[in-house]
């Protein structure tokens, strides 16, 4: 199982924002996506889950993403968009439980009892079965982002797109989130090894959850390989005009 990338390219309306992407993901890979603000980070995930048209070729376990049916699609990848796209008025336990439609097909009154075990389950681990009777708009946002991550593992994915996970929890959730992914990645959804695909700006999240950079300038995959060489002041220099390494170093220090 592996998604294939080639000659890919992206538009917002008449705006190339992809060019020309080349790339594999293996069953079993943690991937980091870097790269600035605008780089093309998020579009890069919504093409490889099929919600953006492009054109190239995108192949999912060998068929290409934009034939498959929505629910086909969603059995192999589920992504977990930044908040700012979220606007469901739903409770938390009716958001969780549509992280299930993939494997059940139905929503709310189709879904069997054990959809509803795991949608549970989910909230547990993610620690919002709390708040399971509350609105999405009555959370923080360390909370909604919970909830969205429960949502994703409801869904039952081999392959888990996260587009800044981290963001709105505190040091504690962070740390909780990164063990949560790791653990996850050394299990198997269908038979399948789980994968992440992962967008950070947290590079020493990025450190602790990946194994592999993608890193991106400009719509472009600038680097393509281990995360200890992906991130090397160097190499942040050159993908964000920013010694990021000493901007670090410093904030540690103050």
């Amino acid at each position: 199982m592996k998604i294939e990338v080639k000659n890919m390219t992206a538009y917002y309306g008449k705006t190339e924002i992809l060019h020309d992407i080349d790339l594999e993901i293996n069953a079993g890979e943690k991937v980091f996506i870097g790269g600035s603000n605008g780089s093309g980070k998020t579009t890069l995930l919504r093409v490889l889950a099929g919600i953006i048209p492009h054109k190239g070729e995108v192949k999912v376990d060998g068929n290409e993403i934009s034939s498959m049916k929505r629910r086909e699609a969603a059995k192999l990848i589920s992504l977990m968009p930044q908040t700012s796209d979220i606007y469901f008025p739903y409770s938390v336990y009716e958001t969780v439980l549509l992280g299930t439609y993939a494997s059940s097909g139905s929503a709310f009154g189709g879904i069997n009892a054990k959809d509803i075990e795991y949608a549970v389950k989910c909230m547990e681990d993610c620690g919002v079965i709390e708040l399971k009777d509350k609105h999405l708009d009555e959370l923080s946002g360390g909370q909604l982002q919970r909830v969205l991550l429960a949502r994703t593992f409801a869904q039952r994915s081999p392959f888990l797109f996260l587009d800044e996970p981290g963001n709105n929890l505190d040091i504690k959730y962070r740390a909780e989130l990164c063990d949560k992914l790791n653990k996850w990645a050394e299990e198997r959804t269908a038979d399948i090894p789980n994968s992440l695909v992962c967008v950070f700006h947290d590079l020493e999240q990025a450190r602790r959850c990946c194994t592999r950079a993608v890193m991106m300038k400009d719509g472009r995959i600038i680097y393509d390989g281990d995360i200890s060489n992906g991130t090397t002041p160097e190499m942040l220099l050159k993908i964000y005009d920013f010694d990021v390494a000493s901007y670090i170093d410093n904030k540690n220090t103050l």
